[in-house]
């Protein structure tokens, strides 16, 4: 079953099962043996969401993103500095990173985690 809608823009009939995808971010993407792993989830003109799945000890070098961005840990554990501050990360943590400001990660144990991007 679907529900239909009237999209606003143009009045027509908009059979919205066909835009909808239920996900399980967790069973999404794997680990891989001393691999960081990026898949694209969404990518719109407005902003992107990724996901991440880190092994053991990997990580991204500092580097800072000319968007703000939130990241959502899924699972695991992952040490962020951000800015030179350094904050543990764990299952069902979130973190605001502002755009420009410097940044890198370092997984403590497998982490799976959730990158929003929001373009300006």
């Amino acid at each position: 079953m679907f529900k239909e809608n009237i999209d606003s823009n143009n009045s027509q009939r908009v059979n919205t099962a066909e835009k909808i995808e239920i996900k399980n971010f967790k069973d999404d993407i794997a680990y891989q043996p001393d691999s960081s792993i990026i898949k694209m989830v969404l990518k719109k003109p407005n902003g992107n969401i990724m996901l991440f799945a880190f092994d053991k000890e990997q990580g991204l070098i500092e580097h800072s993103a000319s968007s703000d961005a939130m990241v959502y840990i899924i699972e695991g554990e992952i040490q962020f500095t951000l800015a030179g501050v350094e904050y543990l990360l764990k299952e069902g943590d979130t973190l605001t990173l502002p755009a420009k400001i410097p940044h890198s990660l370092f997984a403590v144990k497998q982490t799976k985690m959730l990158l929003v991007i929001l373009s300006d």
